[in-house]
């Protein structure tokens, strides 16, 4: 047992020095508390891919508590197999969002629902080629590789092409993630109408087994911009 949770802190240990811990700056009165299961259980999702990054500037006496029955809502929205609920909205403080899809996240993983997740920030001013390639390094396409290109039979005309132009791209990621099973796509940071087809990926009649989790703290952008299937919203009250 001992060697066990040496080889887990050493992981934990591997994995958290890339993200600026700051532990050596702190004195031992101003350490946060840590939930150590979560964090390890964060870490190996960050390994897997499946999230980008952990935050440690929270303690897990600020982690915000959701009511179950909100948890429920999302976790039955991700199950359904319903050409009707494939695009999800998440309205909320940012923080709060980003904390809810954690825990989203964890449970989706727990509970084997999709093959791959994968996320995604928008900002402001979306950037297509660069949550393009935020998509496709998480499922494993690599844009620049031409075997991706001949491979894909149904684009064969673009073997030749010296420049992955942002439709060459939105294709050749619409192939790839109709590859996959089932998938969710989380999108953070929307602040408005945002083109999915541009970007590449398949829903509804196109990819029923794809779930997209869109991520606002505009409550219009996701129910009349994106015109959602389900809206769910997050109060801090």
């Amino acid at each position: 047992m001992d060697g066990d949770y040496d080889l887990e802190m050493n992981n934990v240990q591997r994995v958290a020095r890339p993200y600026n811990c700051v532990e050596d700056s702190m004195s031992s009165t101003d350490t946060p508390e840590v939930d150590l299961k979560q964090l390890m259980d964060e870490l190996r999702l960050v390994e897997l891919g499946v999230i980008g990054h952990v935050d440690f500037s929270m303690s897990s006496t600020d982690t915000p508590k959701f009511d179950d029955k909100i948890k429920k809502q999302m976790m039955d929205a991700l199950r359904v197999r319903d050409q009707g609920e494939n695009i999800i909205g998440l309205c909320g403080p940012r923080k709060m969002v980003e904390a809810f899809v954690k825990t989203v996240i964890r449970r989706a993983e727990r509970d084997q629902l999709f093959e791959k997740i994968v996320t995604a920030t928008v900002t402001k001013k979306p950037d297509i080629t660069n949550i393009q390639m935020q998509i496709g390094d998480a499922i494993g396409l690599n844009f620049d590789d031409k075997t991706d290109v001949a491979e894909s039979t149904c684009f064969m005309f673009f073997r030749n092409s010296k420049n992955t132009r942002t439709v060459e791209r939105a294709s050749l990621l619409c192939a790839k993630m109709k590859e996959l099973q089932t998938v969710l796509v989380v999108l953070y940071d929307l602040h408005g109408r945002l083109d999915l087809g541009e970007i590449g990926i398949p829903f509804g009649e196109d990819h029923n087994g794809c779930k997209i989790l869109l991520a606002s703290t505009n409550l219009e952008v996701l129910s009349k911009e994106m015109k959602v299937h389900k809206l769910i919203q997050l109060s801090e009250t």
